[in-house]
């Protein structure tokens, strides 16, 4: 998969972004040596060499994890190329990637508010900040079951370049968010696509979602939104 730069929000402790894309890693910033004190050496001893600076730590990466270990299964999309995952700039953990052209692509992750958090009132603030921030205009809402959970779905679409939303670009690019909050955490499927082949890749996503399953509990109040 090919990096776009752009920006990731996430608003009102829902698992709204305005996109979700792979970004090349970074190096850091080179570090200026200091310069070797001066020192007046005893006689009959050779000066010593001056130490060179210790190498700068490298950027930690995202944190991948594999759909086991946050409970969830299913079947990758069909006829789409799975991505490096580290390659994702992304406001929780990183499951896995696909992309069928290196523009439109899927991606799962898992956000850990370390809390309950309801359906119902995750997809209003998500669909309204998106509106807000990005003058997206919400296609479709909805919560029901998913995967065995109860979760959301929202399509938006909004201007950005195919490949993620920006509220500025020349490409009409819809995307559409799965939410599916358990007890601790929240499972998250988003795809992303230019408007124009919204259709068929979201029946890409659809034959994707109806093999999932996630395990994890939910709280009453969870269950019972609507």
């Amino acid at each position: 998969m090919k990096p776009r730069n752009t920006r990731v929000l996430v608003v009102a402790a829902a698992l709204l972004a305005a996109s979700v894309v792979p970004a090349w890693p970074q190096a850091p910033p080179p570090q200026e040596a200091m310069p070797p004190q001066e020192a007046t050496p005893p006689p009959s001893t050779t000066p010593p060499a001056p130490q060179e600076p210790a190498p700068a730590p490298a950027p930690a990466g995202p944190k991948v994890v594999t759909p086991e270990e946050i409970g969830i299964s299913f079947a990758p999309p069909q006829g789409w190329q799975q991505g490096d995952p580290t390659r994702f700039t992304l406001p929780g953990d990183i499951c896995c990637a696909w992309s069928p052209d290196n523009v439109a692509s899927i991606v799962a992750f898992v956000q850990r508010p370390g809390r309950p958090l309801n359906p119902k009132v995750l997809l209003e603030q998500s669909a309204k900040a998106l509106e807000s921030a990005l003058g997206a205009e919400v296609k479709t809402k909805e919560v029901k079951d998913i995967g065995g959970l109860r979760g959301f779905s929202l399509v938006v679409t909004a201007p950005g370049n195919g490949a993620a939303i920006d509220g500025k670009g020349t490409v009409l690019t819809t995307q559409h968010w799965i939410g599916i909050p358990r007890e601790q955490d929240v499972i998250v499927f988003l795809m992303t696509t230019p408007d124009a082949a919204f259709t068929q890749n979201e029946q890409v996503f659809q034959g994707m979602l109806d093999t999932l399953k996630v395990s994890g509990t939910q709280t009453p109040a969870q269950q019972a939104s609507k």
